[in-house]
């Protein structure tokens, strides 16, 4: 059988907050996304997908920064770099702002 690793988070924790949409901040809005990211061999994240519902806002502005800023170690397959997909859980809050 292949020994199998996931992706590992490479991003430091103070670069992984998207910055606030302008619009749910005046609006006191506050989201919980659940999105599937899809990290190529190199540790780059691809794609964003919702799984599940939600604001566009909020999606636009995760989007945007997560391919911008976050790096993975990639998931290995026996020793060999593999692209793969993880499902994270992305809360805006604003006490975080």
């Amino acid at each position: 059988d292949p020994v199998k690793l996931g992706p590992r988070l490479a991003t430091a924790g103070d670069a992984l907050k998207p910055p606030y949409p302008n619009d749910k901040l005046r609006a006191e809005e506050e989201a919980t996304l659940k999105l599937r990211l899809t990290i190529d061999a190199r540790g780059r994240v691809t794609a964003v997908e919702p799984v599940g519902a939600v604001d566009p806002s909020f999606l636009e502005a995760a989007r945007r920064h997560i391919l911008r800023a976050w790096r993975y170690k990639p998931a290995t397959e026996d020793g060999a770099a593999v692209s793969t997909s993880t499902v994270i859980t992305l809360s805006f809050r604003l006490e975080d702002v």
